[in-house]
């Protein structure tokens, strides 16, 4: 009977030690400095928990959260999802392909759609390219992922443009230059007819 006692109060003594030794390791090895670190998904949360960015590959990102809601992606990206304090998506660096097209953004959002968004996009089929600036007024309606361009800052496929848009989010001026170097300046009413334009022929 001692024997037996003397065995499981070795063994519990030992497995103590090495639960002691973990643990020691881990809160020494959280202090260590990294040359390099491979990891598939890195989340950076506050105090209670919330995430506040997110560092993802494809397959591991997290879907949009808006309103304390997830929603569905049209595309996984890699990239950097940030969230404000309710946990709630409020922008991003995404790096995303499709079939025929790759895109790399950064976005800063309302608390209900995209608001900023600087772009580059080819297509791998047409070698078709654009890249730019858009900005979006806030859809006060708070219906989600819904917001009204208004500035759209191009260029594509060697033709730039500047277009302001109307909250109808038909433009209402058009400053351009074509890939010739001819410069158009338009300005729209709502009908879209064109009431004043000024060209090289002018």
């Amino acid at each position: 009977m001692k024997n037996k006692t003397q065995l499981i109060l070795g063994f519990y003594a030992g497995a103590v030690t090495v639960a002691f030794l973990m643990l020691f390791y881990s809160f020494r090895s959280l202090k260590e400095n990294f040359d390099e670190i491979t990891v598939k998904r890195i989340n950076i949360v506050d105090d209670n928990g919330v995430n506040r960015m997110v560092i993802s590959n494809e397959e591991r990102m997290e879907p949009p959260i808006i309103k304390g809601k997830k929603y569905k992606r049209a595309l996984n990206p890699a990239g950097i999802i940030f969230y404000n304090e309710k946990g709630d998506e409020c922008g991003g660096i995404a790096i995303s392909r499709n079939p025929e097209t790759q895109t790399y953004a950064l976005a800063l959002d309302y608390d209900n759609a995209d608001a900023i968004g600087i772009l580059t996009q080819q297509n791998t089929k047409t070698n078709g390219y654009r890249s730019g600036l858009i900005v979006n007024d806030k859809d006060t309606t708070g219906k989600v992922g819904s917001n009204i361009n208004r500035i759209s800052l191009m260029t594509e496929n060697g033709n730039s443009s500047l277009v302001l848009n109307g909250p109808d989010e038909k433009p209402r001026i058009i400053l351009s230059v074509d890939s010739l170097g001819t410069p158009l300046f338009k300005m729209v009413n709502s009908a879209g007819e064109v009431i004043q334009k000024m060209d090289t022929n002018n």
